[in-house]
C-alpha cells in the first residue's frame, strides 16, 4: 500500500486550477469552502494561457477543480487545449453528481482521468456532504464514466465517523468501476475545522493504514490500487524535497530553488506548493501576468526565499517529533504560513540535504 502525496509526482511539476468557487454542494468538511453561492471564477483566456505554458513551466500534470470544475462555462475548451499539449497528464477532480454523457465525452476526448470524491454508503455521504442523494447522483456519473473507460479514482474522506466502513466503501468502489482508491484522512482545513474532533488519532491513523496495505494485497490482482494520501516519514527524512526544502544534492530534483507545485486558487491568485498557503506567500496573481514571468520574479524578489524559510523551520521543528508514518505536510505548512506570515517566519540555520 502507498503511502502518496496529495497532488502530482515529485518527478514533473503539476499546475492546478481552481477554476471556480461555487459548487452545487456544500460537503461539512471543504477544504476549499466551495459553495452555490460562491462568485469567484477565473477568466478563461488566462486559463488557456497557464495550460499552453505548461511545457515552459516543466509541468507534466495538471488538475482542474474548483469549487464544481463542471459548473466551470469553459471547461470542454479546457479540456481540448490540455489535450493538445504534448505529454501532459489532465485529472479533473468532480463530485460527479452533474456528469452527463456530453462530459464524459470530453474527458475521454482529451484522454483525462478523474478524481471523485466519495466517503461511505449513501447515508453516511449524502450527511457528510449535506446534500439528500448525492451518493446516488455520484454513482450515475461514475457508472457512465466507467461505461466509457475514462480513469476513475475514487478519493475518500476518513474521519472518526466512517473510518470503519472503509472496506465496504472499497468493495463499492472496484463494483462500480474504479481503478484506484485513495484515503484521505481528515484535514484541519477549510469548513473541515468546524468538524476536528472527528479527526483521526495518531492510533486510528496508524490502524488505518495497516487496514489500507491488507485491502490493497486483497484488490491488488483485481486491477485496483489503494494508496492514502499524505507524505511518508521516512521518505521526507531521506528527501527533504518532498517537504519543500531541498539544497540538491543527490536529489532527483538537483536544484536548490524550485517550485514543482503552481496552484492557481479561484480568486486568481497564485501559490506555490499548497493549496491552503496564507497569501502573503503569494507567487502573485493571475492578472498580473504569465505564470512564466511570475514564478521567474517570485524568486528575483525575494518571495521564494520567505517561503523556502517557512518550510525549513517547519522541516526542522515539526518533523523529528512527528511520530506517525503518515505526515500531512500541506496541512502543516499551511498552518504554519497563517501563523507566521511571510517575512515573520523563524530563521533556520543550516542545509537540507537529500540523501544519495
Amino acid at each position: 500500500m502507498e503511502i502518496t502525496p496529495e497532488i502530482g509526482s515529485p518527478r514533473s511539476g503539476t499546475l492546478m486550477l481552481h477554476l471556480l468557487g461555487q459548487c452545487n454542494l456544500t460537503c461539512r468538511h471543504c477544504y476549499m469552502d466551495g459553495s452555490p453561492v460562491r462568485r469567484e471564477q477565473l477568466p478563461l483566456e488566462r486559463v488557456m494561457e497557464a495550460v499552453g505554458s505548461a511545457a515552459a513551466l516543466d509541468i507534466g500534470t495538471l488538475y482542474l477543480t474548483g469549487g464544481e470544475p463542471l459548473l466551470y462555462p469553459g471547461l470542454h475548451q479546457v479540456l481540448e487545449t490540455a489535450a493538445r499539449v504534448p505529454g501532459l497528464e489532465v485529472t479533473v477532480c468532480t463530485n460527479a453528481t452533474l456528469m452527463t454523457p456530453r462530459h464524459v465525452e470530453a474527458l475521454r476526448a482529451a484522454k483525462a482521468k478523474v478524481s471523485i470524491s466519495v466517503d461511505g454508503e449513501a447515508e453516511f455521504h449524502d450527511w457528510f456532504r449535506n446534500s439528500e442523494g448525492a451518493f446516488q447522483a455520484t454513482e450515475k456519473g461514475i457508472l457512465l464514466l466507467a461505461e466509457a473507460g475514462v480513469p476513475i479514482t475514487v478519493i475518500a474522506t476518513v474521519s472518526r465517523a466512517n473510518v470503519e466502513a472503509l472496506p465496504g466503501l472499497v468493495d463499492w468502489a472496484h463494483r462500480a468501476g474504479a481503478t484506484q482508491v485513495r484515503a484521505q484522512p481528515l484535514l484541519r482545513l477549510g469548513r473541515a475545522l468546524d468538524i476536528v474532533d472527528q479527526s483521526l488519532s495518531q492510533m486510528q491513523l496508524e490502524r488505518l493504514v495497516m487496514r489500507l496495505s491488507d485491502l490493497a494485497n486483497l484488490y491488488r490482482g483485481k486491477g485496483l490500487r489503494i494508496s492514502i494520501i499524505g507524505q511518508n516519514r521516512a521518505f521526507l527524512m531521506q528527501h527533504p524535497c518532498g517537504a519543500y526544502v531541498c539544497n540538491g544534492g543527490g536529489c532527483h530534483r538537483k536544484v536548490a530553488q524550485e517550485i514543482k507545485k503552481v496552484v492557481v486558487r479561484e480568486d486568481g491568485t497564485v501559490l506555490p506548493e499548497a493549496t491552503n498557503l496564507d497569501r502573503s506567500y503569494a507567487i502573485g496573481h493571475f492578472d498580473d501576468g504569465s505564470l512564466v514571468e511570475m514564478v521567474q520574479q517570485y524568486f528575483e524578489n525575494g518571495g521564494y526565499a520567505a517561503f523556502d524559510r517557512l518550510c525549513r523551520a517547519a522541516y526542522h521543528e515539526v518533523l523529528p517529533l512527528w511520530k506517525c508514518i503518515v505526515v500531512p505536510w500541506d496541512q502543516i505548512i499551511a498552518e504554519r504560513s497563517r501563523a507566521h506570515p511571510a517575512g515573520t517566519a523563524p530563521e533556520c540555520a543550516g542545509a537540507v540535504m537529500c540523501s544519495a
